[in-house]
């Protein structure tokens, strides 16, 4: 077999104390043709050194890029992205661990599939912040696993758009090709998957592994965890920027509508900063009498707590 270049790629905010030991799980895997990319977003703690000082004795080539101010997770990875040369692109975050074998797996796969199959991915384990596993995986937690039980794979557009973010990103492969085609990551977003995904899912078939390839770190300060407010708004703007995009066939647009006024539910009740934003667009994309009764709470400032007693009042008869 062949073994095309593969661009390994970290990305670390303030995981000083993770970062080892997610550059050793890359370290040791066993794929023989690799580069490595780690870019460091301004981290407060001594990231940084700990990074500089592990690099200089690894012998793996490399690229560490420093940004000099943070600059969020997607202009970040476009700046890597930038960088890198392989065929494919695989991606950790730096609180993150591979496992042994994750990428000569996924490439012995990538390399038999058709040129139609984009992304490779597959179910991550779950630890905690002393590397503790969790009795979920990452797919058994938060809802994540489709209800059929079943694993999408080839077209993936509409479980993308009726479901929690199935997909763990330290676990994925990426052909190249794809962000050559779609462009690079949305600098505009909060958050860099979910789009991303919808946005490949459009050109690319996605395969699944069975073998888990990644251990995931819960970390309570984690960005996406401690802004749960600002994700929901940037979900929001993610269905809104993709129903405006023209290219949603019917059934896709009634999915997205749908999604988009659930999330503006929930940004209601999380009182986010652009909640009201998103409840008028909701209520443009899938008017509903829950729609328009949430629109009206919050421009009134009746509020989600007042809206819930009132809703519990009345049988609910239409959806929203």
């Amino acid at each position: 077999m062949q073994y095309p270049l593969v661009s390994a790629t970290v990305l670390c905010y303030n995981q000083a104390r993770f970062v080892i030991e997610c550059l050793e799980s890359v370290k040791a895997q066993s794929y023989p043709n690799l580069e490595l990319i780690v870019n460091d977003d301004a981290s407060k703690d001594n990231s940084v050194a700990v990074i500089h000082d592990w690099l200089a004795k690894s012998g793996i080539p490399h690229h560490f890029l420093k940004n000099k101010t943070n600059q969020g997770i997607c202009r970040s990875l476009n700046n890597i992205l930038r960088q890198a040369r392989g065929k494919y692109i695989s991606g950790i975050a730096a609180d993150d661990v591979w496992l042994p074998g994750k990428l000569l797996r996924q490439v012995e796969l990538m390399e038999r599939f058709p040129a139609k199959v984009g992304v490779v991915y597959s179910d991550a384990l779950q630890m905690d912040e002393q590397g503790k596993l969790l009795p979920l995986k990452f797919m058994d937690a938060d809802g994540r696993r489709p209800r059929s039980g079943v694993i999408p794979e080839g077209n993936i557009q509409m479980a993308l758009w009726q479901g929690n973010n199935f997909i763990a990103p330290m676990t994925t492969l990426i052909r190249r090709e794809c962000f050559d085609r779609v462009g690079l990551y949305d600098e505009t977003l909060f958050a860099e998957d979910w789009d991303m995904w919808l946005r490949i899912s459009r050109c690319y078939d996605f395969a699944y592994s069975h073998e888990i390839s990644a251990k995931y770190r819960i970390v309570g300060t984690s960005a996406t965890r401690s802004n749960l407010d600002r994700l929901l708004d940037d979900m929001c703007r993610t269905c809104l920027k993709h129903l405006e995009s023209g290219q949603l066939e019917l059934e896709l647009r009634r999915a997205a509508a749908m999604r988009l006024d659930s999330l503006a539910g929930s940004s209601f009740m999380q009182k986010s900063p652009w909640h009201k934003r998103n409840l008028l667009q909701a209520a443009k994309y899938r008017p509903s009498a829950g729609s328009l009764a949430r629109c009206l709470s919050a421009w009134s400032g009746f509020g989600p707590a007042n809206y819930v007693r009132v809703r519990s009042i009345f049988p609910r008869r239409t959806p929203g």
